[in-house]
């Protein structure tokens, strides 16, 4: 049975932290700190701490958490391991019956009524029209019962879960078995709390970064708009300062001009 192929190919070159063998299988452990991803993809996003992989259904890699393999690694030893692959295995042959007798015909069946819905309805006349919605209804029929083949699948597949469950049970003794799974608890709960800590943390830094910069910015822009109020002001006053003196020039002017036809007048008189 494949079960996440893609995963058990990027360790073809990575060195197992242990491996296991029986009955011809081998059984590959790793810690997903060995790779880059695997801990973000399937421990931090899906909560999953010990991922099965295989390609062929013989021979499997585990890729664990590393300080959850330390915490709970009798879980994951040999006798535990083979209980699994026993899973596998019959997971793998109920999926397969399942397909073999009833998913594969009814597809099958639905494929030829929809054919003959087809022909049918190129045809005509009114039986054509009949036959038509009768093909609709042993399709939608198909349909519920392809789902309840699929839901019957995984009741019997989860049976099989609990059953396994209990043979490592009956191998530990309930009381270790209860022990063991508390510490799995705990360690997954501190694990997901310091995470969702971590993460919050990175948010109120982020955030005390953002307005850092927003801060800095509009510090900036007053400073800005600071600077040019200083630089009109000086325009301003610079041109002040030269109507100032247009004016005064004007007025030196028109004094002299005024002192010019006084004179002037003086001269007429005196002749």
């Amino acid at each position: 049975m494949k079960i996440n192929p893609k995963l058990y190919a990027i360790a073809d070159t990575v060195t197992p932290v242990e491996v296991e063998e029986f009955d011809g299988r081998k059984i590959e452990v790793y810690t997903m700190d060995q790779f880059n991803g695997i801990r973000e993809d399937f421990c931090n996003s899906k909560g999953e701490f010990a991922v099965w992989s295989s390609q062929d259904g013989v021979n499997y890699r585990v890729f664990i958490e590393d300080g959850y393999y330390k915490e709970v690694n009798e879980l994951y030893q040999q006798p535990v391991n083979k209980i699994w692959v026993d899973f596998w295995d019959a997971t793998d042959s109920i999926s397969k019956k399942f397909q073999r007798f009833f998913i594969y015909p009814l597809m099958g069946l639905a494929i030829i009524l929809a054919i003959l819905a087809i022909v049918f309805g190129s045809i005509g006349g009114s039986n054509a029209n009949i036959f038509q919605w009768v093909v609709i209804a042993l399709l939608v029929a198909l349909f519920i019962a392809m789902i309840v083949v699929n839901y019957r699948t995984k009741k019997v597949i989860m049976d099989e879960n609990v059953k396994s469950r209990q043979l490592i049970i009956d191998l530990f003794g309930e009381k270790k078995f209860d022990e063991l799974t508390d510490r799995q608890k705990q360690y997954m709960d501190q694990y997901m709390d310091n995470l969702y800590s971590s993460n919050d943390s990175e948010a109120v830094a982020e955030e005390n970064k953002e307005s850092t910069e927003e801060n800095k910015e509009e510090a900036e822009a007053k400073e800005v708009e600071a600077k040019e109020e200083t630089e009109t002001e000086k325009v301003e006053e610079v041109k002040e300062d030269s109507t100032s003196d247009a004016s005064i020039e004007v007025e030196k002017k028109e004094n002299v001009e005024s002192d010019t036809d006084v004179s002037d007048s003086n001269d007429t008189v005196n002749e």
